[in-house]
């Protein structure tokens, strides 16, 4: 995370309260959900994201690529704007921040919101070459270009020129 100053007492008030939140949440003070045990904590109102309750997304069956039901409400209300584009500036996109457990989902987010920008989106690949020909052929590129580590960018990757 980046520390920011805020630009007016209001804002500040708000990056107060959040810095709060979080650390009650790092060293569990934070409320809990009574009706579902200790493990549940209760996320304040603000933070929520409003779930139309004629919608069972339970059991949705996800094909490879696409995005759960629940994901891409999350998408829609966060980048709201952003085939604006006025609105969506390289400030638009550094204030909003989907936090998630896995690079995996990181990386279907980022491809579903490249794919709601206006210009065309291009596929960038990196660069992979086998040096001896006995020890290429242990791991199948396909294989290699599937793995997925912390520090290492994807070999795939979607973004707009």
């Amino acid at each position: 995370m980046r520390v920011r100053s805020a630009g007016d007492t209001t804002s500040a008030e708000e990056m107060s309260s959040f810095s709060e939140f979080l650390l009650q949440v790092g060293e569990g003070r934070h409320d809990v959900n009574p009706a579902l045990g200790q493990d549940f904590m209760k996320i304040p109102k603000d933070m929520l994201i409003d779930n139309p309750p004629a919608e069972d997304t339970y059991d949705e069956e996800i094909a490879p690529g696409m995005i759960p039901k629940d994901m891409e409400r999350v998408i829609d209300h966060m980048y709201a704007d952003v085939n604006k584009p006025e609105i969506a500036t390289d400030e638009y996109f550094a204030n909003r921040t989907i936090l998630t457990t896995t690079k995996a989902i990181v990386h279907r987010i980022n491809e579903a919101v490249a794919a709601r920008l206006p210009d065309t989106t291009h596929e960038y690949l990196s660069s992979d070459s086998v040096e001896d020909d006995i020890d290429g052929s242990l791991f199948e590129q396909e294989v290699l270009h599937s793995v997925n580590i912390n520090g290492i960018p994807p070999h795939s990757r979607r973004g707009c020129r």
